[in-house]
């Protein structure tokens, strides 16, 4: 039952409601008019009761036994209902509950009527002066009503009780035709209600399902209309509320996605490697500047930084970063795969749900370090090549100083040595120049872009 739909069990119970309470007013109803019919026919056949009464008692005096039964005979063919007149007096030799006169029975067969003194209507007419029972008749074989009053003593008749009969089945005929029309009404009612509720239900559920939809548009990111029909007052409250929040997604999604650009734009138009990293070291995403940095030029995301070719030493600071809890940034410098170095930096976050991630950063100090190398083998051959010449020269000039020779020719031997000497050197300075330009040059080239190569 849980799992079946709400709509599904609020329209079961609503109809078990309306069949119950069909069932109800049917049945009140039906008692109720059956009450009231049999007590109008009760009224209308006691008014009968009181004309043939009266005809009875305003015939008075009877010639004999057999005028009074004629007469009694008479009325119920003139009425077209059964009359019995019971004796329930002593005289003329009769008991009381002997049936003396019947308009449906020959006079002749009246004494093999049975006594009538144990009748409902007789006994109830003998105490209270009226009586009324319905049942089934031996001698009509049908069921019957009974209307009885007492009468006194007719001149030469016994007091006893008046009573006439009605057959039941045109009262069961009018009581069927009644409950027939009134459970058409009740069923034609039912049906209108049910199919009111069944629409109901139908356009709230089709309300519901555009609110659903509304909802799901927006949780795909998607721009859905406001809503502006609804099945009732009651919903006013969730489709305010459901438009308010669209609003507010539309007006939150279009910050984001302004704010998103301006990521976009500032991180490819970085000069230096951004990449966000996961637990596991895999690169979740990446600007345009670390494909340039990496050797493969592929793209980097979903890959690992050794898969990507950033090195390990890298490697080894993300896994030492990742296993500390502390959130302190690292700066440290690095060699990458491909023989480049850069100054890296590792922050650490965490996320909303507490995963660990890392934002890093590599600036490519490539072409420094090569400077740095050219530099120093420069001065190492610079002082290579020129220390010979270099301390030629000041061998001779500490002499010439120091002890000048006493001879031209020595002097100026000597003096030509150093001219010579400082010649050479200035040979030497011109070569190292020549041969460090285009170093020089090709270290330039990483910096603006092109493929980095060691000098």
């Amino acid at each position: 039952m849980g799992n079946r739909p709400l709509f599904s069990r609020l329209l079961a119970v609503s109809l078990s409601v309306l069949f119950c309470a069909a069932v109800f007013i049917f049945l009140q109803s039906s008692f109720r008019a059956k009450t009231e019919l049999i007590q109008e026919v009760e009224n209308r056949e006691a008014n009968t009761l009181k004309i043939i009464a009266w005809l009875v008692e305003g015939r008075v005096p009877y010639a004999s036994l057999d005028s009074f039964r004629g007469f009694i005979g008479e009325l119920g063919t003139r009425f077209n209902i059964r009359v019995t007149y019971v004796a329930m007096g002593s005289g003329a030799g009769v008991s009381p509950g002997t049936v003396l006169a019947d308009s449906k029975v020959e006079p002749s067969r009246l004494g093999a009527l049975p006594n009538h003194s144990d009748r409902p209507e007789i006994i109830q007419a003998v105490g209270e002066g009226f009586g009324t029972s319905t049942r089934f008749s031996d001698t009509l074989k049908t069921e019957m009503l009974y209307v009885a009053s007492t009468m006194h003593t007719l001149d030469g008749i016994p007091a006893g009780v008046l009573r006439i009969a009605v057959p039941y089945s045109g009262v069961r005929q009018v009581l069927t035709e009644a409950s027939n029309k009134l459970l058409a009404i009740v069923l034609a009612m039912a049906v209108c209600a049910a199919g009111l509720t069944l629409f109901l239900i139908r356009r709230t559920r089709s309300a519901l399902r555009d609110f659903t939809r509304t909802v799901d548009d927006l949780g795909r990111g998607e721009m859905p209309g406001k809503i502006r029909v609804y099945p009732g007052l009651e919903f006013k409250p969730l489709a305010d509320s459901i438009n308010a929040l669209s609003k507010l997604v539309r007006r939150n999604q279009r910050s984001l996605h302004d704010t998103r650009c301006q990521f976009e734009a500032v991180l490819a138009n970085m000069t230096d490697a951004v990449a966000i990293l996961d637990q596991d070291g895999n690169i979740l995403a990446h600007n345009p500047a670390l494909d340039r940095l990496l050797p493969g030029k592929a793209d980097a995301t979903g890959r690992h930084i050794l898969e990507a070719g950033l090195g390990l030493t890298i490697y080894e600071a993300v896994n030492e970063c990742l296993r500390q809890d502390d959130q302190e940034p690292r700066r440290f410098l690095a060699q990458l795969a491909d023989g480049g170095h850069a100054d890296v930096d590792l922050v650490p976050y965490r996320t909303k749900k507490e995963k660990r991630r890392l934002i890093l950063v590599l600036h490519d100090v490539t072409a420094m370090k090569n400077a740095e190398r050219l530099l120093r083998s420069f001065v190492i051959n610079a002082s290579h090549q020129l220390r010979t010449p270099l301390t030629s020269i000041q061998g001779y000039a500490a002499t010439l100083l120091e002890s000048p020779p006493g001879e031209d020719a020595q002097y100026r031997a000597m003096l030509s040595t150093i001219l010579k000497r400082s010649e050479e050197m200035g040979s030497v300075v011109t070569d190292l120049l020549q041969t460090a330009a285009p170093q020089a040059e090709r270290q330039e080239a990483p910096a603006a872009g092109s493929p980095r190569r060691d000098a």
